[in-house]
């Protein structure tokens, strides 16, 4: 019997690190994990002058995502076995080669198997969603990391899906070795005192995230009389004018803040908090990478109950959950994890049991069965 030969993968994304893009990230940690299984993977982004040391080909040959780079694309596409296109669409420039490219590679290259990853397809805007048909009609397989986007797919497609699977992700900040003394060193290193209560917040910064009320709620608790600061990981991708603000709160006495940070030193941040907080506006959800980070720390976490909550969501994290756009109960939770440390316990042991069924091996595992279910030939049909 011959060998299995594992298949040529392509991943494509519009960002890739070191640009700031949770897709990015997420290209990166499934590569890497797949790469340890034994696949042989290589990454096609944007064109960016950037010397890459990964343990898999990373090609930064696309200058544009526009309908006239469709060619070089295909060019490159030629002897992969699976072309897996992560989605939406702002990370290739709004461009609609995108979309059609599933449609472009089946007429081409008839043996490659196309699928796409779509990330948040219940929170685009209708016209960002009607923009994905030609992409939903044309793939051969399709994976969505939010079991809640599965409805709305079904009803932009009711003659029926493509082979379709949940592959949920991990986190996008991996824990690093903790060895004993670390964590203080680490605290030392950026400043905190042995009894101050470190809240940890980490992600792309945008004041949705919910960054004003953490700012005041850390305020208010420091006021009553609390030793506690807020540890703020992430860097801005955007120039707004909301941004002027938001610097000012993240450079003030109650926050450090740590820009530009590779993921070894978020993970040691991470390490150094005793809480995390995540205020989301539109609410806590299986698919934030930044919540998953701090669970994988084992760190006891506020965050929000909102539209993009589901509502089974307390079942699968031992999480505090608050209103959205409320800093009183952002303050009160933090206050009442401040003093209990019982329930700090139980949270962080059932943050790290949960986690363990989160890992980028697991994702990466499921990933690559997803690819050989679509690579196996049809089952020849019985003779009448």
């Amino acid at each position: 019997m011959k060998p299995k030969i594992a298949p040529k993968i392509a991943l494509i994304t519009g960002d890739y690190p070191p640009a700031i893009s949770g897709i990015g990230d997420y290209v990166e940690k499934m590569a890497a994990a797949m790469t340890k299984l034994g696949g042989d993977v290589t990454v096609i982004t944007s064109k960016a002058d950037v010397k890459d040391d990964a343990p898999f080909p990373v090609r930064r040959v696309m200058p544009s995502w526009k309908w006239n780079d469709r060619g070089q694309l295909l060019d490159i596409l030629s002897g992969f076995d699976i072309a897996h296109i992560q989605y939406p669409a702002v990370a290739y420039g709004r461009s609609l080669m995108i979309n059609v490219l599933p449609s472009l590679l089946r007429r081409k290259y008839p043996k490659t198997r196309s699928l796409v990853t779509i990330h948040d397809f219940r929170v685009m805007r209708w016209r960002w969603r009607a923009r994905t048909a030609p992409m939903l009609f044309g793939v051969d397989g399709l994976i969505h990391v939010d079991p809640r986007d599965g409805p709305y797919l079904d009803s932009w497609m009711p003659l029926g899906k493509p082979p379709t699977q949940i592959i949920p992700i991990a986190a996008n900040a991996e824990p690093v070795e903790c060895q004993a003394g670390d964590r203080q060193r680490w605290r030392k290193q950026l400043g905190f005192a042995d009894d101050e209560t470190v809240v940890a917040f980490f992600g792309i910064l945008y004041p949705h995230k919910g960054l004003p009320e953490l700012h005041r709620a850390i305020r208010e608790l420091r006021e009553s009389g609390k030793h506690v600061r807020l540890l703020a990981l992430g860097d801005f991708d955007r120039t707004e004018s909301w941004r002027a603000q938001m610097e000012a709160d993240l450079r003030a006495d109650h926050c450090v803040w740590i820009q530009g940070a590779a993921l070894d030193r978020i993970s040691q941040c991470l390490h150094a908090a005793d809480l995390a907080a995540l205020p989301f506006h539109s609410g806590a959800a299986t698919n934030r990478g930044s919540l998953l980070a701090t669970l994988a720390h084992g760190l006891p976490t506020v965050t929000t109950n909102g539209p993009a909550t589901p509502s089974d969501f307390e079942k699968i994290f031992d999480l505090s959950l608050v209103p959205v756009e409320s800093y009183g109960a952002i303050r009160d939770a933090l206050s009442t994890l401040m003093t209990d440390a019982h329930l700090q316990h139980r949270m962080r042991n059932n943050a790290l049991a949960a986690m363990a069924k989160l890992s980028w091996p697991v994702v990466a595992r499921q990933t690559l069965e997803f690819y050989d279910r679509l690579l196996s030939p049809a089952p020849a049909k019985a003779a009448a």
